[in-house]
């Protein structure tokens, strides 16, 4: 069949409904419904031959595999993507840059490295110096936010306490401002996810052209502990966000609706507190930071501005 036949009035439609939907499950990291709606878009496209959609929205379902820490299905999905796509495309890159984090996340640095630099190395395919700086800029913001979110991991028995994490983070919004929590937090991240930043970044500019290197923002540095701790909260915001900000949750319908139980209850400390645990993090002060961000800024503000954003971009995107 050939690709570059039109879509028809209703394959446009459909999937005008559809992608969206897809792209949403991402930060839900809901693999199930992405798995249903990938599903229909393949049966959509299939007869007509158009194969790139169907593997741009195959991206989806892995990006949101990875999310949900499915990451050997992750892996699988984004090589293949690799082998069926020309290293020229953006597919291919965005499938690239998303294994690399996949083996971030692994803890298995030699591959990540490896396919970091092929992701380097691809970006020059992009024609436009305003969307290769784009891609620059999201691709070495995520791979030190993944860096930090690796560094915190302590598998151990230990656990986060609930009672501490509230006190602090009681503390912390009484008497500390926005840029003052992140600045407890740029102090409680831990050595080894400042050394992971820099290797990361030395991998990311070890071939890259010198004009390309000025595309990217400066690099986070030890020193700069407020600067540390912003690109903390975001790295953090993939695990904070779906514990308090799943829609469907009372937690959300309370916190939305202005309820004081949400606070006088512990509600979304407990939340932020479990969500940590699960995922191995176990800094008091980081969770305490991150929930008093979360009290501060409120349900549609906290859960606006930290809803976990994709590394594919759409190409209506031009932040």
């Amino acid at each position: 069949m050939n690709e570059n036949r039109p879509l028809s009035k209703n394959q446009k439609e459909r999937l005008a409904k559809l992608e969206p939907q897809l792209r949403s499950c991402v930060g839900a990291a809901d693999l199930n419904r992405a798995k249903r709606i990938t599903a229909q878009i393949q049966e959509l496209l299939r007869p007509t031959g158009h194969e790139t959609r169907i593997l741009q929205a195959k991206n989806w379902l892995y990006e949101t595999a990875m999310e949900g820490g499915s990451l050997t299905y992750a892996k699988m999905g984004f090589e293949g993507t690799i082998q069926k796509s020309s290293s020229r495309t953006r597919l291919n890159l965005e499938a690239t840059s998303l294994l690399a984090i996949c083996y971030l996340r692994e803890g298995n640095l030699e591959k990540a490295r490896d396919m970091i630099v092929r992701a380097v190395k691809n970006i020059n395919n992009i024609k436009s110096a305003d969307r290769r700086e784009q891609f620059h800029k999201r691709l070495i913001e995520r791979l030190e936010e993944e860096s930090i979110l690796v560094g915190l991991k302590e598998e151990s028995s230990e656990k986060l306490d609930l009672s501490e994490v509230d006190q602090q983070s009681v503390q912390l919004v009484m008497t500390k401002s926005e840029n003052q929590i992140y600045l407890e937090m740029g102090r409680a991240v831990p050595q080894r996810s400042v050394d992971l930043l820099k290797d990361v970044r030395d991998a990311y500019t070890f071939r890259l052209p010198g004009p390309d290197r000025k595309m990217l923002p400066p690099p986070i540095t030890e020193e700069n502990k407020e600067a540390l701790g912003k690109r903390a909260s975001s790295a953090l915001k993939r695990v904070a966000w779906r514990a308090v900000c799943s829609p469907d949750s009372d937690l959300y319908k309370a916190w939305s609706q202005g309820l004081s139980v949400v606070y006088d209850k512990k509600y979304i400390a407990g939340a932020i507190v479990a969500a940590f645990n699960s995922a191995s993090i176990t800094v008091a002060m980081i969770a305490a930071s991150a929930a008093a961000l979360a009290i501060k800024f409120g349900a549609e503000v906290f859960c606006e501005t930290f809803a976990p954003s994709s590394l594919m971009i759409d190409r209506k995107d031009k932040s």
